[in-house]
C-alpha cells in the first residue's frame, strides 16, 4: 500500500508472530546445536589427542621391550660362555651351533660381536643392515643403545655392552622392525606408513625428503599419503592437530619419530575417522528433525491459541474506516456482541469500539444539527437578514460560471448610503440599525424575484442582478431602487429622504473573479459618491487606471519629497490699473524620474484625503518660503506669494506652528505669504475654518478665499470669515464676454468683495478684452496666460532682469516672441 509518496508492506500479525515464533526457535536450534556440536568436535579432540598419546606410548613400549629382549638375549649367551674355559675364542662356535634355537626362541634377525675397535667378530642370521658405525663401547657402557636403520627395509638395531673373561664387547641384536610395530597396532581403525631418514637429495618419489619403507594397506593409503605430504610440512605433522578430509573418508594425520636425532626414521598413522563424522552427521539430522518436529508443534499451538484473537484484531481493522465512513450499523454488524464468559483484550477493544460508535453516532447527530445552525448564521447578515459576504462570493461564483451559458451576462451593483454616518451620529446606532433594516427591506421589494441582495457590512449593500441581455436594463433597476428609497423614513420623529450611491460593474467573462468584480462594483459606487448624492456610475477601466495611479501616488509621494522632486513653478498676478507684478501664485510640479512631469491634478486629488497631502503642503510652505526670500532680496520685499492649501492641511492641528517657524527662520513679511483655501472646504466646517484663519491673522498672513462661486457659501458667513482676497474662478471669467449671466455674478461677486473691503483677484484672464472687463468692473488684480504661464523661478529672474519690476509685466506674446522663456 501507499502513503503519502511511501509504499508500505502489508504482513498479518499472525504471520509475524509464527515467523518471530521460527527465527526464535531456529537461533536456539542454531546455538544448542552448535553448542553440542563443538562440544563433540573437543570430545573428539580429546580422545584423538589420548588415542595419539597412547600410540606414542604403546611405541615407546615396543621399543622398550625390544630393548629388553635383546639384553636378555645377551645375559643367554652370557651363560652358554660362563663356564667355557676358551672364552670368546669360543663363542662364534659355540653361537653358530645354538643359532637356530636362539633365533626361534628370541626372534631375531640378525646377532653380531663387536670388540671395543669395532672390529666384527660374529655375525649369525642375517647379512645385518648397514649402519653409520656400530655403537661404540664407551657410549653404551651406561646401558644398551639402540637405533633404527632402514635401506631395504627398517630393523631395530640394540647395541648390548658385555663383558667376558674381563673383556667388553659389544652384542648387536636386530629385529625386525614390522614384529615391533605389530604391538602398537591396537585398531582396525588405524594405518601405518614407515619413512626412513631425512634425504635432502631424495628424489620427488619419497615423502617429506624420506623414503617410504613400508606401508599398510598400500592401495588405500598411499593416494592419502601423497596428498597429505602435498599440503602439509613434516613440522604441522609433528604436532599431531592435522585432519585429513576426503569426500569418502576423514583420518587424523600423526607421525612419531622412530630415534632420538630429528632426521631419524620415523612412524606415519592415519586414523579413520569416518565412524565419527558419521555420528555428528547423524547428531546434525537428528538436531534438524526436532527442530522442524518443535516447529511443526509450536505452528499448530499458535494455531489453536492465537489464531483466532488474531484473526479478529484483522477484523477489526477493517471495520475501523467504516467509523471514518459514518457507516455505524456496519460496525455493529461487522462486531458481533460478546457470547463467551472469559474475555480477552480483544473483547475490551471491541467492546470499546461498541461503545465509540454509539458515541461518535450522537456526536455527528449534534454536529449536523449545530452545522447546519451555523451555515445559516454565516451565510446570512444578522442584523437584516439578508445574506452576508461568504453567501455573496458564493452566488457570484456561481452566476459567473454560469455567464455565455444561462446568462449574456450579469451585474453587480454596489450601494452605499449618503450621510449615513451623520444620521448614526446623530440619531444613534439603534436608530441606524433601524434605518439598515427598513432600507433592506426596500431593496428587497425593489429587484427582480431572480436578483439577490446583499448586505456586505456597514451601509453597503450589494445586489447581483442575473439575465441580463442588454445594459439598457440597468437603469429600470435603479430607477426603483431610488424611487423606493427615497420615500421617507421617519427615525425618532425625525422624516429623513434616504439616498445612495451606486456603483455597477458588468460581468461577460466566465473568467473573471467574484473579488474582481466586486473591486470594479466599488470603484465605480466611489466615483457615483464623487459625483454627489443620490448618483450611479458604471465601472470602466480608466476608473481602475486612476485607482492604480492613486496606489502608486500615495506610494512614491514620500520619495518625492525626500529626493526633491517637487518643484514649484510660479505664475505672475498683476495689477490691472497700471499692469505692475504684485506678486506670484505658487503651482506645484512633480518630475517623476520615471514617468517624468506630473501636473498637480494628476496626483493632488490622489492624495487630498491622505496625511500625503499635509506633508506636501507643509513642502510647499517651506519651498515657496525659500523662494519668496530670494525674489524680495532680489526685487524688493513688497512682492508677494500666493500658496494653495488642501482642505485637509488647512483644517489640520499644526498648521499655525509650521508657519510661525518659517516666519521665523525665513526673513520675509507675515503679509507677503497669501494662503489661498478654496469656498467649499470653508463652508464645510465653518466654525473651525473661522478659527483657523483668526489663528493665521494673529501671525500677520493674508487669506484668500479660491474658486470663488463654485460652491454654495451663505453670505451671513462670508461676511464673518477674516479673508483678505478673493479669487474668482476661471469659469466665471472666460464667460463675461459671452454670457450675460456671467458678467453680472462677476460684477456682483467684485461689487461684493469691495463692501466687505477685500481685493479681488480674477482667475484665467486670456484675452485683452477680458483683462479690459475686468478693469472696468473695478477688479484690482489679474492672473492667467494672458501674462505667462507658470514658470521656473529662473525664467521669472530672466524676465525681471529686463527691468520687468519696474515696469509693466510683459504679457506673454511678447516675451515669447523673443524666446526669453527658452
Amino acid at each position: 500500500m501507499s502513503e503519502k509518496g511511501q509504499t508500505y508492506w502489508f504482513l498479518s500479525l499472525k504471520w509475524k508472530l509464527l515467523l518471530s515464533v521460527l527465527m526464535m526457535m531456529l537461533v536456539i536450534g542454531a546455538v544448542l546445536g552448535t553448542f553440542a556440536y563443538r562440544q563433540l568436535e573437543e570430545q573428539q579432540r580429546q580422545q584423538l589427542q589420548l588415542q595419539r598419546q597412547t600410540l606414542a606410548n604403546n611405541l615407546q613400549n615396543s621399543l622398550r621391550r625390544a630393548v629388553d629382549r635383546a639384553v636378555r638375549v645377551s645375559q643367554q649367551v652370557n651363560l652358554l660362555t660362563a663356564g667355557d674355559p676358551g672364552g670368546a675364542a669360543h663363542l662364534p662356535t659355540l653361537l653358530q651351533n645354538r643359532w637356530p634355537e636362539v633365533q626361534m626362541h628370541w626372534d631375531l634377525t640378525a646377532l653380531g660381536l663387536y670388540d671395543t675397535s669395532g672390529q666384527n667378530l660374529l655375525m649369525l642370521g642375517e647379512q645385518p643392515l648397514p649402519a653409520t658405525a656400530p655403537v661404540s663401547a664407551d657410549s653404551v657402557m651406561s646401558g644398551p643403545g639402540w637405533q633404527v636403520q632402514c635401506v631395504q627395509f627398517c630393523r631395530l638395531q640394540v647395541a648390548v655392552p658385555w663383558v667376558l673373561q674381563g673383556k667388553v664387547y659389544l652384542m648387536l641384536v636386530e629385529t625386525e622392525l614390522t614384529d615391533i610395530l605389530s604391538g602398537v597396532h591396537g585398531s582396525e581403525e588405524l594405518e601405518f606408513a614407515v619413512l626412513g631418514r631425512f634425504q635432502p637429495r631424495l628424489p620427488k618419489a619419497g615423502f617429506w625428503g624420506r623414503e617410504l619403507f613400508s606401508i599398510s594397506d598400500r592401495k588405500a593409503t598411499l593416494p592419502v599419503l601423497q596428498r597429505v605430504a602435498s599440503r602439509w610440512n613434516w613440522n604441522q605433522l609433528l604436532q599431531g592437530h592435522q585432519i585429513f578430509n576426503s569426500e569418502q573418508q576423514s583420518l587424523a594425520i600423526w607421525a612419531f619419530p622412530l630415534d632420538s636425532a630429528d632426521t631419524g626414521p620415523a612412524l606415519v598413522v592415519l586414523c579413520d575417522l569416518s565412524q565419527w563424522h558419521q555420528t555428528l552427521s547423524q547428531f546434525q539430522r537428528n538436531m534438524l528433525g526436532i527442530m522442524l518436529s518443535a516447529l511443526v508443534l509450536v505452528t499448530l499451538l499458535l494455531a489453536m491459541l492465537a489464531w483466532s484473537p488474531i484473526s479478529r484484531l484483522q477484523r477489526h481493522a477493517k471495520t475501523l474506516p467504516l467509523l471514518a465512513k459514518s457507516d455505524y450499523e456496519g460496525v455493529r454488524h461487522a462486531i458481533p456482541p460478546v457470547s463467551h464468559g472469559v474475555m480477552d483484550e480483544v473483547d475490551n477493544v471491541e467492546r470499546a469500539t461498541l461503545d465509540l460508535t454509539d458515541k461518535l453516532e450522537y456526536l455527528q447527530q449534534v454536529v449536523v444539527s449545530r452545522t447546519q445552525e451555523l451555515e445559516k448564521l454565516a451565510m446570512l447578515d444578522m442584523l437584516t437578514g439578508l445574506p452576508n459576504r461568504p453567501m455573496l462570493l458564493h452566488e457570484l461564483n456561481k452566476s459567473i460560471a454560469c455567464v455565455g451559458r444561462l446568462h449574456d451576462q450579469v451585474a453587480l451593483l454596489f450601494l452605499d448610503l449618503d450621510e449615513f454616518k451623520r444620521i448614526n451620529d446623530t440619531l444613534g446606532h439603534n436608530e441606524g440599525d433601524r434605518l439598515l433594516k427598513i432600507v433592506a427591506g426596500r431593496l428587497g421589494e425593489s429587484v427582480r424575484a431572480m436578483d439577490t441582495v446583499f448586505r456586505q457590512g456597514g451601509d453597503e449593500f450589494l445586489i447581483l442582478v442575473r439575465g441580463i441581455e442588454q445594459e439598457q436594463e440597468i437603469p429600470k433597476v435603479i430607477h426603483k431602487i431610488f424611487s423606493a428609497l427615497q420615500q421617507p423614513v421617519v427615525l425618532k420623529s425625525h422624516k429623513l429622504i434616504i439616498t445612495t450611491s451606486i456603483g455597477i460593474a458588468f460581468c461577460k467573462d466566465p473568467a473573471m473573479s467574484a473579488e474582481d468584480l466586486i473591486k470594479y462594483a466599488e470603484l465605480a459606487m466611489y466615483q457615483a459618491k464623487h459625483a454627489g448624492r443620490s448618483n450611479y456610475r458604471v465601472f470602466s477601466y480608466d476608473m481602475l487606471h486612476h485607482a492604480n495611479n492613486r496606489m502608486m501616488v500615495e506610494q512614491d509621494i514620500g520619495d518625492a519629497i525626500a529626493d526633491n522632486q517637487l518643484t514649484l513653478y510660479l505664475q505672475p498676478i498683476v495689477a490691472l490699473d497700471d499692469g505692475k507684478l504684485k506678486g506670484f501664485e505658487a503651482l506645484i510640479r512633480w518630475f517623476h524620474p520615471e514617468r517624468g512631469l506630473i501636473m498637480p491634478g494628476d496626483f493632488i486629488p490622489d492624495i487630498e484625503h491622505s496625511d500625503a497631502i499635509i506633508h506636501v503642503g507643509n513642502y510647499v510652505l517651506r519651498e515657496g518660503v525659500r523662494m519668496l526670500t530670494r525674489l524680495q532680496h532680489a526685487y524688493g520685499d513688497d512682492l508677494y506669494l500666493a500658496v494653495n492649501l488642501s482642505a485637509r492641511h488647512y483644517l489640520a492641528a499644526g498648521l499655525k506652528e509650521t508657519v510661525s517657524e518659517l516666519l521665523a527662520l525665513y526673513p520675509v513679511k507675515p503679509e507677503t505669504l497669501l494662503l489661498e483655501v478654496t469656498e467649499e472646504s470653508v463652508i464645510e466646517q465653518v466654525d473651525l475654518a473661522m478659527d483657523v484663519m483668526h489663528q493665521l491673522k494673529e501671525l500677520g498672513i493674508r487669506i484668500a478665499i479660491d474658486d470663488f462661486g463654485t460652491g454654495y457659501s451663505s453670505l451671513s458667513y462670508l461676511k464673518q470669515l477674516p479673508f483678505d482676497v478673493l479669487k474668482i474662478d476661471r469659469c466665471f471669467t472666460k464667460g463675461v464676454l459671452e454670457n450675460n449671466a456671467d458678467a453680472h455674478i462677476v460684477t456682483t461677486v467684485i461689487e461684493l468683495a469691495h463692501n466687505l473691503g477685500r481685493d479681488v483677484v480674477a482667475e484665467g484672464i486670456e484675452t485683452d478684452a477680458q483683462e479690459e472687463f475686468m478693469r472696468d468692473s473695478g477688479c484690482e488684480l489679474a492672473q492667467g496666460y494672458l501674462y505667462s504661464r507658470p514658470v521656473s523661478e529662473e525664467q521669472v529672474q530672466r524676465i525681471l532682469a529686463n527691468g520687468s519690476y519696474e515696469h509693466p509685466w510683459p504679457k506673454a506674446e511678447n516675451y515669447l516672441q523673443m524666446g526669453k522663456l527658452g
